[in-house]
């Protein structure tokens, strides 16, 4: 099964698809940016993206970081419209979502829920099985909120 992991920001919104199967495969990961234009173009592009990463990958779950309170207002509100716009696009595509903190990431990812970035970025390479996370650090937390997603659907009922 193909998992999408987002992590909501305001020019740069990481992604990052894993596989899993038997284990947790890289599929792919990077950042969409949209620099240029006001917020509704800026919107507007950002679910075109998305939806052509959902087209392109056919995940069958999504998790999305939840925004957390900022000392810039404005910049939250900016995060929370882009936020606002991938969860439509998410649901349109008819994927079920799950929503995490980012200290339950980073505590299910790489054991502390106060782990620094280079330490959710060396778990995440390790739990992949790469050398390294490249890129931006939008890229690597989408790929441990994927992972995080993907741990959650291990759980099954016992009946």
């Amino acid at each position: 099964m193909v998992i999408l992991g987002i992590d909501p920001g305001t020019t740069r919104i990481g992604y990052g698809v894993i596989e899993k199967n038997n284990g947790l495969k890289l599929v792919d990961y990077g950042v969409i940016e949209i620099r240029s234009g006001d917020q509704k173009s800026k919107l507007l592009k950002l679910s075109q993206e998305l939806r052509k990463l959902i087209k392109k990958y056919k995940p069958v779950e999504a998790g999305i970081e939840k925004l957390y309170f900022s000392k810039n207002q404005k910049t939250a509100l900016a995060v929370a419209e882009a936020r606002g716009v991938i969860m439509l696009t998410l649901a349109e595509a008819g994927l079920p979502i799950s929503e995490f903190g980012p200290n339950e990431i980073k505590s299910a990812v790489a054991g502390y829920g106060a782990s620094d970035k280079e330490a959710v970025r060396k778990m995440v390479a390790l739990t992949l099985k790469m050398s390294e996370v490249r890129g931006l650090d939008d890229a690597s937390d989408a790929l441990a909120i994927a992972i995080r997603t993907s741990f959650k659907l291990a759980v099954k009922p016992i009946h």
